[in-house]
């Protein structure tokens, strides 16, 4: 009998309740591999103690979603008393979650924090990247108030329409000319500058998006590579 033979993949989905588990685990683990919480004595560890006294019991559901108010505000028993989170323990927990919302805007959605490379990257960004008086700014909130993106958006023309004459260019020094006039009316020139150093890093996806759809297909350079 001819042919081959292959096992389909399953979907898993979880429960609501595994789910929930899954989560909490998640928090557990971010904090031990992360936050440098020992696994022997984790539940004991001040960070641990700190976030599950203040009802943070979930990471994606409660964790990402804390402000540098809420973590300076972290407290924890401690010889039967009620004692503020120590300094250092709030500075880790500040740049874990402002490099976590980071890395998720860079992704374009939340990323993994059980990757085995998560916490190194964590570290050498902590180390040579991260500025402690940043406000911690959630992913998905950081292309909204990107000035600079928000700006270009007020003054684009995003219309094909409007490069009417460059549709026709056949000849390819035609072509480049009539492309090279229409970055210089949208200030679009350094994106075909080698030497070009991308600053803002949303601004710049942006620009290449409407390069593309807009600019090479209405002036026909798309056709003419």
């Amino acid at each position: 009998m001819r042919g081959t033979t292959g096992t389909a993949s399953t979907v898993v989905t979880l429960s609501p309740s595994e789910n929930k588990k899954a989560d909490k685990d998640r928090l557990l683990t971010a904090l031990i591999n992360v936050c440098g919480a020992p696994c022997a004595r984790c539940k004991t560890h001040p960070i641990v103690l700190a976030v599950k006294h203040n009802g943070i019991a979930l990471f994606n559901a409660d964790f990402i979603h804390m402000t540098a108010a809420d973590i300076d505000a972290l407290q924890h028993e401690k010889g039967g008393a009620l004692v503020p989170l120590e300094l250092n323990f709030k500075m880790i927990l500040r740049a874990f979650l402002a490099f976590y919302h980071h890395m998720s805007h860079k992704k374009r959605g939340g990323i993994n924090v059980l990757d085995t490379a998560f916490p190194v990257q964590f570290k050498n960004s902590r180390n040579s990247k991260y500025d402690p008086t940043t406000e911690i700014t959630p992913w998905g909130l950081a292309i909204t108030n990107n000035k600079g993106l928000t700006d270009w958006n007020k003054l684009v023309k995003p219309s094909a329409r409007d490069f009417k004459p460059c549709r026709e260019a056949n000849n390819w020094v035609d072509c480049k000319e009539v492309f090279m006039i229409a970055l210089e009316a949208q200030n679009l020139t350094h994106l075909v500058d080698p030497k070009c150093v991308i600053v803002n890093e949303d601004l710049h996806q942006a620009q290449q998006k409407f390069l593309y759809c807009t600019t090479l297909k209405a002036t026909g350079l798309l056709s003419c590579l």
